[in-house]
């Protein structure tokens, strides 16, 4: 057995014989279905766009449910924040009773 050299650099472990730690995806990732994508809401938004979206539709008085976004992406929290926004106003906007 061959003893531990710190000078040496590291053997990559399949020139070593051994099986590689870290194999290659043996998969392609698959591809995104475009056409199953909401028309209305275009890929390449950014969060200021969600925002004024989300704006828009609190402004509406949509239902909260209906963000376009997927789940737990920064353009739905974007959304979320300015459809809240907007809520905020309108109610604001009521005349006092």
């Amino acid at each position: 057995m061959v003893k531990f050299d710190p000078t040496l650099p590291p053997v990559p472990a399949p020139e070593a014989g051994l099986p590689n730690p870290i194999p290659r995806p043996s998969v392609k990732p698959p591809e995104l279905d475009r056409k199953n994508l909401s028309s209305d809401v275009d890929a390449e938004d950014d969060d200021e766009a969600a925002y004024e979206r989300g704006a828009e539709a609190g402004k509406r008085g949509e239902a909260a449910e209906k963000n376009p976004y997927p789940e737990d992406s920064s353009r739905a929290k974007a959304f979320e924040h300015g459809y809240l926004d907007a809520q905020k106003i309108r109610r604001d906007d009521k005349p006092p009773r």
